[in-house]
C-alpha cells in the first residue's frame, strides 16, 4: 500500500490550491462584499474596493481645533461676548463636512468595470468599462511618495477621466487595472519571460544552422 507524506501534497491538491489562490482577491483588498450601489453583471466579481485615506481630513481637523480653542479663549478673556460660543459649530462644520465626503466616497474595480461613488446629501456613481480604458496614470506629491498614497487617473475613450483620489498603493492598483484591461481586450502577451527567451534561443540556433549550411 502506498502512503502519501503530509509534507508532499499530490499534484491534484497543488493544482486546486493554485487555482484557489489565483481566484481569491488579495486579503488587503476588502473585496469580500459587493457595494449595494454597484450593479454587477452575472459572473462579475469585485476584485478591489477602497476609499480615500481618512488622513486627508487631518488639515481640516487641525484648523477646526485651533479655531475652536482661539474662539473659546477669546470668550474666556472677554474679548468676545459669551454668545460667541454659538459660533463653535460653524468652526467645526468644514472639518465635519470633509470627513463626511471622504467616508462617503468609494472606489471599486471588478472583473469588467471601474466605478466610483461620491456624495454626502446625494449620490453620484460613475461606472466605466475596463475595455474602454486607454491609459492609466499615477500622481503623487512628495508626501504621497514617502507615505505610499496617490491618485490613479483612468483615461477612457470618449469620456472624462475617472479618478481614484488619495488611495493606498496607487501603483499596484494601476497595474491591476491595466492587467484586467489587457485580459479583456486580448492585448496581453501570452507566455512568460522564460518561455520567450527559450523561443528566442531556438530561433537563434536555427539561424546559426542555416548560416553554417549556406
Amino acid at each position: 500500500m502506498t502512503r502519501t507524506s503530509p509534507s508532499e501534497p499530490d499534484a491534484g491538491s497543488e493544482a486546486r490550491s493554485k487555482a484557489s489562490a489565483e481566484s481569491t482577491p488579495h486579503s488587503g483588498d476588502s473585496a469580500a462584499s459587493v457595494p449595494p450601489w454597484l450593479p454587477l453583471e452575472e459572473g462579475d466579481r469585485v476584485r478591489w474596493q477602497a476609499g480615500p485615506r481618512v488622513q486627508t481630513v487631518l488639515p481640516w481637523a487641525v484648523v477646526a481645533l485651533v479655531g475652536t480653542v482661539l474662539l473659546l479663549a477669546a470668550v474666556a478673556v472677554e474679548w468676545l461676548p459669551i454668545l460667541a460660543v454659538v459660533g463653535v459649530p460653524a468652526v467645526l462644520a468644514p472639518a465635519l463636512w470633509q470627513y463626511a465626503r471622504v467616508s462617503r466616497t468609494a472606489f471599486v474595480v471588478t472583473d469588467g468595470v471601474a466605478a466610483t461613488r461620491r456624495g454626502v446629501l446625494g449620490r453620484t456613481v460613475r461606472i466605466v468599462s475596463l475595455e474602454r480604458v486607454q491609459n492609466t496614470t499615477v500622481e503623487q506629491d512628495p508626501v504621497g511618495r514617502y507615505v505610499g498614497y496617490g491618485t490613479v487617473t483612468i483615461e477612457t475613450a470618449g469620456g472624462s477621466p475617472l479618478r481614484f483620489r488619495n488611495i493606498e498603493r496607487p501603483g499596484e492598483i494601476r497595474d491591476r487595472l491595466e492587467a484586467e484591461r489587457d485580459r479583456l481586450t486580448g492585448s496581453e502577451v501570452p507566455g512568460g519571460r522564460d518561455q520567450w527567451e527559450a523561443v528566442l534561443a531556438e530561433v537563434r540556433a536555427w539561424r546559426r544552422a542555416l548560416e553554417h549550411d549556406a
